[in-house]
């Protein structure tokens, strides 16, 4: 083993120097791309090596094979898998075993069966999708070596995922909310929608015109009634707040009832209205030449508080505006979408009017939706199924609050469940590789391995320099 290692690097850095003799220094990003591929060659060639010699250290165990009843059926078997190196090719022996004929060295890797990429690369490939698309995440993560239809698979094979919130360093007096959603095509030509919930402790003051909010984490509730979603985000909530501290809790909508749910479920709770949808509501409703004419004495009795006089002047204009239409479906439709706006203002009255107290810091659901949901769901065409539709939802909004997947996240249930079957006896193995491994790095420390080098002699050249540095070093802890 000593001799392969010293092989390798040696060989490794004479083609470091020999690239430097023949090109020369030149453009950073050549060169960089140059000596990256020749990084990952000596990384494989020393990764093959030991897993080499941990095959070996299993085959030799002949003792412990037979206590297991595990016998060789046939050695030297390739397996490639694309790694952070790439394409990368290792050989294993196939064992019968009790438990059926497997490859102990791919268990003790933690290797799945069938898998064609590891579990790392799986992980960037769901991190990257969360926030591009699954050919995107593939040219990204892999230089498009791994299809798209991969990137989906490594995606839905991903195992639940949820953001616990760590405790904050202080309570502050008030929580804001702010619920909205996003309307998402499915791939039945039907529309559907995912919730979306982010609490903050407020904001602050980026530049002039900007701000940010404090803390904030958000919950995405599809699938979820809104008993469940509420139920859900307090008690995240709870996780990272002393509840007991929070004097007010401010919700901001656009006045959907499920967002109204949040008032039965957070004491000392004030719903607010959106002031985007209330504006767009009010312009849609004193639009156009007559409808101008009502308007700063509609304004005026929301500011008064008078909802008596906006009723009223909602009726007048609506019958004024009546004389103008002519008789026919347009019509209809004008009244039916005037009356819903009335009747979506005079419902929500009392959010409007909350909309205006002092500690109350505007709402900003739209940009939250936009940002968090709308830019990977439903801003570009696309269809979903309700199987990726939750994942994705699911991962994204994991991501964005600071998460990231793990490998241990894209090992496939059967895998898993395969390794606990086993548990026992590739815990076993995985300690003989060690013991072996221990053995061959117990002197590592005094560098002995490059103290003589057969390979090179005579002249002097960088490579020699290199190694002949190597080999005086001691300690390097």
């Amino acid at each position: 083993m000593e001799n392969i290692i010293q092989q390798i690097l040696t060989e490794a850095a004479k083609k470091f120097f020999d690239y430097f003799e023949t090109n020369g220094i030149g453009t950073l990003d050549r060169m960089a791309e140059d000596i990256k591929a020749l990084s990952d060659n000596m990384s494989a060639q020393m990764l093959c090596a030991f897993i080499d010699q941990a095959d070996e250290a299993i085959c030799e165990a002949k003792s412990e094979r037979k206590k297991d009843e595990i016998t060789i059926h046939e050695r030297n078997v390739p397996r490639t898998l694309y790694t952070a190196l790439g394409s990368f090719t290792y050989k294993r022996t196939y064992f019968n075993s009790s438990f059926g004929r497997s490859y102990l060295l791919d268990d003790v890797l933690g290797v799945s069966s069938y898998e064609r990429v590891d579990a790392g690369v799986s992980a960037r490939f769901v991190n990257t999708a969360a926030t591009h698309s699954y050919g995107r995440s593939a040219a990204i993560v892999a230089d498009g070596n791994v299809s798209r239809q991969s990137v989906w698979n490594k995606t839905m094979n991903t195992g639940e995922v949820a953001y616990i919130p760590k405790p904050a360093d202080y309570t502050p007096e008030a929580l804001h909310i702010f619920a909205d959603e996003d309307h998402v095509s499915m791939q039945d030509g039907s529309n559907t929608i995912v919730s979306l919930v982010t609490v903050c402790a407020g904001k602050q003051a980026v530049c002039k015109g900007r701000n940010k909010l404090i803390e904030p984490f958000h919950v995405q509730g599809y699938g979820m009634d809104k008993d469940t979603l509420w139920g859900y985000v307090y008690a995240l909530c709870a996780e990272k707040f002393d509840m007991d501290l929070i004097g007010k809790v401010f919700i901001y909508g656009d006045g959907a009832s499920w967002i109204k749910g949040g008032l039965d479920v957070f004491p000392y709770s004030v719903y607010s209205i959106d002031t985007f949808h209330y504006r767009k509501r009010m312009r849609s409703l004193f639009s156009g030449e007559v409808g101008s004419k009502f308007t700063l004495k509609a304004y005026a009795a929301v500011a008064d508080d008078d909802i008596a006089t906006f009723e009223a002047t909602s009726r007048a204009m609506l019958t004024a505006l009546l004389d103008t239409i002519p008789e026919g479906r347009a019509k209809e439709r004008k009244v039916e979408r005037l009356n819903d706006n009335i009747g979506f203002i005079l419902n929500n009255w009392g959010a409007i009017q909350n909309s205006r107290l002092p500690d109350v810091i505007g709402s900003c659901t739209e940009a939250m939706v936009s940002h968090v949901l709308s830019e990977r769901l439903s801003r570009n065409p696309m269809g979903w199924s309700k199987k990726g539709l939750s994942k994705l939802a699911m991962i994204r909004v994991y991501v964005l609050n600071g998460g990231k997947v793990t490998p241990a996240d894209t090992i496939s249930l059967k895998h898993s469940s395969k390794r606990n079957r086993v548990a026992n006896k590739i815990d076993k193995y995985e300690n003989i590789v060690k013991l072996q491994n221990d053995e061959i790095f117990k002197d590592t420390k005094s560098w002995r391995w490059f103290e003589v080098d057969s390979k090179i002699s005579g002249k002097t050249t960088g490579t020699k320099v290199v190694l002949d540095a190597l080999g005086k070093l001691r300690d390097v802890s």
